[in-house]
């Protein structure tokens, strides 16, 4: 039997030497050409619903926030974008936590069980980028590189004079899943405004059975170093390990601000 954590502990080192080996193809590669740096907070008002843990027995604990609660239920959160590129070649990096706490009514009056439900998510995708297309204001690139996953979630149950009545439930889980992906942008017209979007993919039983996530965004360039950006975000991952239970689908409006250097 392979242990999880072992299994787990290949996968970085086998990143980590991925972007090692990147990173001296990119020098010689490229020698003739500069690094450009994009760095882009952002943030993403995505609701989530899914399957977030199980029960003692086995059943699906079901969580639902909508986009219009992650305000009030989000205690912290960090979300940034960070490209590096020399000449057609790069390094995309996307860094997501988010600690979400929320209250759900499982049953209603007169049986008023409810449900507090508290995520913590922490995703990191790292890829090697690709330019296969270029031209004076648009561009287009393909990414090979993996997903870090870390979730907590606890589950604490109160009312209801049940067998749930009091429960508090906790699990927690790391894993990494290759990804696939490709993004891209192109100006609206002769306007400073663009538009960018891109998709990935991934998971392939490697760590989860699969993800995938879609955006697209409306941008305006205020200077040649300054953007902002406003769009739709959405990622569903898929994630089953004996009592751990991760199926998930989150979307919701993001908004970004980019700077270029």
């Amino acid at each position: 039997m392979i242990c999880p954590h072992a299994h787990l502990g290949r996968m970085r080192r086998l990143t980590l030497g991925a972007l090692w080996v990147i990173l001296s193809l990119i020098q010689p590669a490229a020698a003739a050409d500069e690094w450009a740096f994009q760095l882009s907070p952002y943030a993403w008002l995505a609701g989530m619903k899914g399957n977030t843990g199980k029960l003692p027995d086995g059943t699906p604990v079901y969580t639902e926030v909508s986009p219009s609660d992650v305000v009030e239920d989000v205690e912290a959160t960090l979300m940034l974008i960070f490209n590096a590129n020399r000449g057609a070649h790069g390094i995309y990096t996307d860094i997501f936590f988010a600690d979400i706490q929320s209250d759900e009514e499982v049953l209603p009056p007169p049986v008023d069980l409810s449900l507090k439900v508290r995520a913590k998510n922490t995703v990191v995708s790292v890829a090697y980028q690709y330019q296969f297309f270029r031209s004076e204001a648009a561009s287009a690139e393909l990414m090979v590189g993996a997903r870090y996953w870390d979730t907590e979630a606890q589950l604490n149950f109160k009312g209801g004079g049940g067998l749930l009545e009091g429960q508090r439930l906790s699990s927690s889980d790391s894993w990494v899943d290759p990804l696939l992906g490709i993004k891209g942008s192109f100006p609206l017209g002769d306007s400073r405004f663009y538009f960018v979007g891109g998709g990935a993919i991934g998971g392939f039983n490697v760590g989860s059975d699969w993800f995938y996530e879609v955006s697209g965004a409306v941008g305006y360039r205020w200077t040649d170093s300054i953007a902002t950006a406003v769009g739709y975000r959405l990622f569903d991952v898929d994630y089953d390990n004996d009592d751990f239970l991760y199926d998930i689908t989150q979307q919701g409006w993001q908004i970004g601000l980019s700077w270029s250097f």
